[in-house]
């Protein structure tokens, strides 16, 4: 689909030819020849329906902008809406096998996207792209309950990131680098007027660019002929889960190296490095407090054995209240449990003795088990951003299982998801 600009442009190149035979007439003080008024009438009626293209290229684009941005009108909506509903990534993928190319509203949300990714500086490799607009899920609030508003199968393709669910802020339409939010560090400090003109302390500032998150479906050619929603939704359901799997365990990683280093545990020291515990957390929360980074959005985040070990362990001894409550939360804290946060996301020489892991261990001290060295973070989620360039990008393989009776997919996301300041973020070493 062409571009209102790229219209504008074709409309413009023929009025110029219009002008031209127009002159040439008038110079030559003649009426128009035979050939010369068959030209006439093709311009004009080009001229013409390229109006009407304008005006519907206009109207399309204005409507993914402000939907983008979350400010479409009741009306816009309904005709967005109307898109979800009649957009089947079944029926994209059938013409791509069919005819090698897409047709009808496929290809015009295809147009769409990759304006997207043009825009966002990225070059899409596969063969179907969907914008992100028709990616979102929309969080609705009624009767004092916030949830989520399922508007179609195709919504679900956005990846399912636990780390937005715990509160991280979801950022679209960027392109390029982008420069995270960020104050200088004595921000908190009271300055007067014109202390504040002053240059002050470092502004450091965090970027991130886009990473290429690939998922992989493989599916039989049987499912294919599934109705549009059975499709749909089955393969929307395993590329969102396994997408956000792989956001989190990329944003883990930023974390880890985002922060200044670990939280010394102040238990006593040992030479085996043990579980979370209380302490462990009351730990992590002291030291984001102390730098100025704790707030009501903080949220822990461990693997699912930690949580479990914190589930039954007494937060204080004989006390009957476990460490990890009833609903989920550690010292008020909400605390989340993850499959990607393990022991492979830190090294063992990182942790190996006691003095690396506790406020009193002792250097020389080597610990017996730092090979399940794993991190228990305490993260300021107002500070979490996630980013995505694009929308999804969805390459077709017909060729590799075909003679398994299979299609291969796969989906491609270009996002990213950081802190933006390093002190937002901490983390104790458990095992």
């Amino acid at each position: 689909m062409k571009t209102s600009l790229m219209l504008k442009e074709e409309r413009a190149s023929l009025i110029s030819d219009l002008e031209a035979l127009v002159d040439t007439a008038k110079t030559e003080a003649r009426e128009f020849t035979q050939d010369e008024e068959s030209r006439q009438a093709d311009l004009n009626e080009s001229i013409y329906s390229l109006d009407s293209k304008i005006a519907n290229a206009e109207k399309t684009e204005t409507i993914m902008a402000r939907s983008m941005a979350g400010e479409a009108s009741k009306s816009e909506e309904r005709e967005l809406d109307q898109h979800h509903k009649e957009y089947s990534l079944r029926d994209a993928v059938g013409m791509f096998q069919r005819e090698g190319r897409l047709s009808g509203r496929e290809a015009e949300m295809q147009q769409e996207a990759v304006k997207e990714f043009r825009e966002a500086g990225v070059t899409p490799s596969g063969q179907i792209q969907v914008p992100i607009g028709l990616t979102y899920r929309n969080t609705v609030q009624s009767s004092g309950v916030t949830g989520i508003q399922q508007q179609g199968t195709l919504q679900g393709l956005v990846p399912e990131s636990v780390i937005e669910q715990a509160g991280g802020n979801r950022i679209t339409g960027v392109s390029g680098t982008v420069r995270l939010p960020s104050l200088p560090n004595d921000a908190t400090l009271e300055k007067t007027e014109v202390d504040g003109m002053d240059a002050g302390s470092a502004m450091s500032a965090t970027d991130i660019d886009p990473i290429r998150f690939a998922s992989r479906i493989d599916v039989s050619n049987q499912v294919l002929n599934l109705s549009n929603a059975s499709f749909d939704a089955a393969v929307a359901a395993q590329f969102r889960r396994h997408s956000g799997g792989l956001m989190d365990k990329k944003a883990w990683a930023n974390f880890l190296t985002a922060a200044s280093g670990a939280t010394l545990r102040s238990a006593t020291s040992t030479t085996t490095i043990l579980g979370v515990d209380f302490s462990t957390a009351n730990d992590l929360i002291a030291a984001l407090g102390t730098a100025d980074a704790l707030n009501d959005s903080a949220a822990f985040f461990g693997s699912h054995a930690q949580l479990a070990r914190a589930r039954s362990q007494q937060a204080v001894t004989n006390g009957g209240i476990p460490t990890l409550q009833a609903d989920g939360t550690i010292a008020g804290y909400k605390a989340y449990g993850h499959s990607q946060i393990g022991a492979g996301l830190l090294t063992d020489a990182s942790f190996d003795t006691a003095n690396e892991v506790y406020v009193g261990g002792v250097a020389g001290n080597a610990m017996d088990n730092e090979a399940s060295a794993q991190p228990f973070f305490l993260v300021n989620m107002n500070d979490v951003y996630c980013c995505y360039w694009g929308g999804a990008d969805l390459i077709i393989d017909n060729i590799t299982e075909a003679h398994k009776g299979n299609t291969r997919m796969i989906m491609n996301y270009y996002a990213n998801c950081n802190v933006a300041h390093g002190a937002s973020v901490d983390f104790a070493v458990v095992a």
